[in-house]
């Protein structure tokens, strides 16, 4: 999201310096056509169609291949393909003709950050500090993971081809192993469901509950995070349990979600994680949601696009309830490939309005209208 966030400001003011001048400050054929292309880049990782964009600041270079910002745009678009070796040349391009440009610096932070080469992001990072000392949310950041490096640093590791384990401690060996064994499960069950499995690699990390609670400031109603990696907190794990399966298939759901598209509601986000999850709706809650419709008290679904991590427990256990809800009526009525044809939607850069209009053939409010029908 943090990252999302600063894409989105970048783009803002690069916007403002490409819009091509008009009357005494007209620019030649091959400086508007450069301008175009640029304009055209940034209005699409805004709308995240990072292919085109890749293409758009491409093209512009062969107007200006010493342009720090088309170098910088080129970057952002390999960096959300996740073409990291490109990523890396472009932004550090960036770099070298125009050593203050402090996004190049917060990207290459990402980069490493997802390499888990947590102490080269942090030099990436600090640089970006240095530039931008007012950046509050940046240092926050930098803290949080100088907080993670701190404690995962002699932690040990353990590998499938699908999935990278960190724990701490030579006796939590058979936990990792255990762990990875349900992942690698959820992987071929949620793959065949979506007909879809992630490329690359997904770390899980392993932590006491206080360690947890330092690295990740979840709330205390939280089993489990996902922040581009899986993070859980476990006691004495010896054997698997229901509970520890269903915490993995909700997290490692996320994970997939966030590999097609990083652009979903949370309440198709949450909703899919439980519905992996094999969480059920009994027999109170059904009531509890019955009750609701008929008296028109039920949220309306915009109000569940953001996320539930700020929420109270009791604020939070309604949300997801009604995430869960919302889901289930989508399978039951729509099936599982129209819901990954939403999430296909998303990831062309459309908004829910348009991803539920093109996948399930019904525009939002009909969609909306026709949960809350079939509670009542």
């Amino acid at each position: 999201m943090y990252t999302t966030k600063r894409t989105a400001l970048f783009i803002a003011v690069v916007l403002c310096l490409f819009c091509p001048a008009t009357g005494a400050q007209a620019q030649n054929a091959e400086q508007h056509t450069y301008a175009r292309l640029m304009k055209a880049g940034f209005d699409q990782i805004r709308s995240a169609d990072y292919p085109a964009a890749r293409d758009s600041f491409g093209e512009a270079l062969r107007y200006n291949d010493s342009s720090a910002d088309a170098h910088l745009g080129l970057g952002l678009a390999y960096f959300h393909l996740r073409d990291d070796k490109y990523a890396e040349r472009e932004l550090s391009k960036a770099l070298e003709l125009d050593p203050k440009a402090s996004t190049a610096y917060q990207f290459l932070g990402e980069l490493y950050y997802r390499k888990d080469d947590l102490e080269t992001a942090l030099s990436w990072w600090d640089k970006a500090v240095e530039l931008d000392p007012a950046d509050s949310k940046l240092r926050a950041k930098v803290e949080r993971v100088r907080r993670e490096h701190k404690t995962e640093k002699d932690f040990n590791r353990d590998v499938t081809s699908h999935f990278l384990v960190k724990y701490e401690g030579r006796e939590k060996i058979e936990a990792g192993r255990i762990i990875l064994r349900i992942l690698e499960d959820a992987y071929g069950e949620l793959g065949r469901s979506l007909s879809f499995y992630p490329d690359g690699e997904i770390q899980v990390i392993l932590y006491s509950g206080q360690q947890f609670k330092e690295v990740t400031e979840a709330p205390g109603w939280s089993g489990g995070v996902y922040d581009g990696k899986i993070r859980i907190p476990i006691g004495g794990l010896e054997d698997e349990t229901p509970g520890l399966r269903r915490l993995l298939y909700h997290e490692y759901t996320h994970a997939v979600v966030r590999a097609i598209t990083p652009r979903c509601p949370a309440w198709l986000n949450e909703g899919l994680a439980q519905y992996f999850e094999g969480r059920e709706i009994d027999s109170r809650q059904r009531e509890v949601l019955k009750r609701m419709a008929g008296s028109g008290k039920l949220p309306a679904l915009s109000k569940l696009e953001g996320s539930f991590m700020g929420l109270g427990a009791d604020q939070a256990g309604h949300a997801y309830l009604f995430s869960l809800s919302v889901v289930r009526y989508m399978v039951d009525d729509f099936r599982m490939y129209r819901i990954k044809t939403v999430l296909d939607e998303l990831a062309a850069g459309a908004d829910i309005n348009k991803a539920i209009s093109g996948g399930l053939m019904v525009t939002y409010e009909e969609f909306e209208r026709g949960w809350r029908t079939s509670l009542e």
